[in-house]
């Protein structure tokens, strides 16, 4: 009788770990979902970002307008003082709009960098989270077996110390 007490008690036990491991466990499903959300949604809004309305990119595009204006100021005055065709200044835009059309292809290099970047990032947090995953899933397997073999084991030892002759 005394046995059977002390595996009824055991068993008890095993139960209330496995209810507190299976908590843990949801808790650790939980948090890596959360983190889960947050890198596809640092992905999205940085992977998705139009380069060009960066701040680096929009203040690259005003300096490069700036020099464009100065320059086509300077060209329109030396052409007054020095009676320059209207060619020269059209070839001062034309080198300006040179410029420009470098600078955004500058931007769009760097854009396909960045996303590069931020692709590669992206993955090996993927393989994190795919790693905790497995992790969480082999550690449940464990503990699984862990509160059968426990079962178990306490089953074989009450039944060990009961007589069955004496029912008889």
């Amino acid at each position: 009788m005394i046995g059977l007490i002390g595996a009824g008690i055991g068993l008890a036990g095993g139960i209330a770990g496995g209810i507190k491991s299976a908590n843990a466990a949801r808790k650790q499903q939980q948090l890596i979902s959360e983190q889960e959300a947050k890198n596809e949604a640092w992905y999205n809004r940085n992977y998705y970002q139009n380069y060009l309305d960066s701040s680096e990119a929009r203040a690259a595009i005003k300096r490069v307008e700036d020099t464009m204006k100065k320059r086509n100021q300077e060209a329109q005055a030396t052409a007054a003082v020095t009676g320059a065709t209207p060619e020269s200044v059209m070839a001062q835009q034309e080198n300006d709009q040179k410029l420009m059309s470098d600078t955004i292809g500058n931007l769009a290099a760097r854009s396909d960098a960045k996303k590069e970047r931020i692709d590669s990032i992206n993955q090996q947090n993927q393989q994190n989270i795919a790693n905790a995953r497995m992790g969480q899933l082999q550690a449940n397997e464990a503990g699984g077996s862990q509160l059968m073999g426990n079962g178990l084991g306490l089953i074989g030892s009450a039944l060990s110390l009961y007589d069955f002759d004496k029912k008889k």
